[in-house]
């Protein structure tokens, strides 16, 4: 058994004016995705904790926003079985680069190289 702490997944967030969605796919290239497994980054934006008005936000509310935003993501790679069948007569739904909305919990959470990343 793994004991994972908080610290762990925690995350500086991904600044969307300067996101490279490219090289982002690039840092995953090496990352094997089987089956029909979809693999996807977890949005996290930048937190602040303290607003442009000055205004101290408890971590209450800096947690309520990240459990909240994680519901997004970048598609970063498809299985090679993703999307393949009668099921899917006009072919895969997304493709690398696609960002996606995904119900929260809906499968397993990790990391990569510090970014959030979830498998479903």
């Amino acid at each position: 058994m793994i004991n994972y702490k908080l610290q762990d997944f925690k995350t500086e967030g991904i600044d969307l004016e300067a996101f490279n969605k490219e090289a982002m796919i690039e840092r995953f290239k090496e990352v094997s995705v089987t089956g029909i497994n979809v693999l996807i980054l977890i949005y996290k934006p930048v937190l602040e904790e303290i607003t442009r008005g000055g205004i101290i936000k408890p971590p209450s509310a800096v947690q309520d926003d990240l459990e909240y935003n994680s519901m997004v993501g970048m598609v970063l790679k498809l299985g090679p079985d993703s999307y393949k069948g009668d099921q899917f007569p006009s072919g895969p739904y997304v493709k690398e680069g696609d960002w996606v909305i995904f119900p929260r919990g809906s499968s397993l959470q990790s990391k990569y190289e510090g970014e959030p990343i979830i498998m479903v």
